[in-house]
């Protein structure tokens, strides 16, 4: 039974009057309509979504529709039908980091750079994972590696550097290792920030 069904169709004055008639005894439309003084229309459209919640069946007797409560649907606590609590929420990161994802790339390449600084880092990160620990890259390679993410390498080459993230040498470049324990700007944003 869905919950959230069930509540919206208690949401009724005309449905919970039907209810409480049906639980004195079953009626057809045409009875609940002569005692609710409602059209039989309304009376039937009330009574489909009483029993899309799960509150009434029908039966049909002869040429009648004969619909009668299920009392066991009105015993459920409001333990029973409020859901247990998502314990695995999203943090403020993780969120930003999707939203990020969805707005700024498309097919895995980054369409834009964002402005913001902490946008820009989680795009970064994104360039970040293409590094291999403790392999040597000369800059065309590099070049072309960051371009499969965004095509300004250059930005994006400098600022890592600048970020302490990649190391140059002689026209090669490195991922630092454990570099995240020297924070650079972007970094810093992040951690700040969230």
């Amino acid at each position: 039974m869905n919950a959230l069904q069930l509540i919206k169709s208690l949401a009724d004055e005309s449905r919970l009057q039907i209810l409480a008639l049906l639980k004195q005894q079953a009626y057809c439309v045409e009875d609940l309509a002569e005692q609710l003084s409602l059209a039989e229309s309304t009376v039937s459209a009330h009574l489909k979504k009483l029993q899309a919640a799960g509150l009434v069946y029908c039966i049909k007797k002869q040429y009648y529709n004969v619909y009668h409560l299920k009392p066991e649907a009105l015993q459920k606590s409001l333990d029973e039908l409020i859901p247990e609590p998502n314990l695995q929420r999203k943090d403020a990161r993780s969120l930003l980091r999707e939203k990020v994802l969805k707005v700024y790339f498309k097919e895995g390449r980054c369409i834009r750079l964002p402005v913001q600084n902490k946008k820009r880092w989680i795009v970064y990160q994104e360039v970040i994972k293409l590094f291999e620990a403790n392999r040597e890259y000369p800059e065309k390679v590099l070049n072309e590696l960051i371009s499969t993410i965004h095509e300004d390498y250059c930005l994006i080459r400098r600022e890592l550097v600048e970020e302490g993230v990649l190391q140059r040498k002689d026209g090669i470049y490195r991922l630092v290792d454990r570099y995240w324990e020297k924070p650079g700007f972007y970094q810093k944003i992040w951690l700040l920030d969230n």
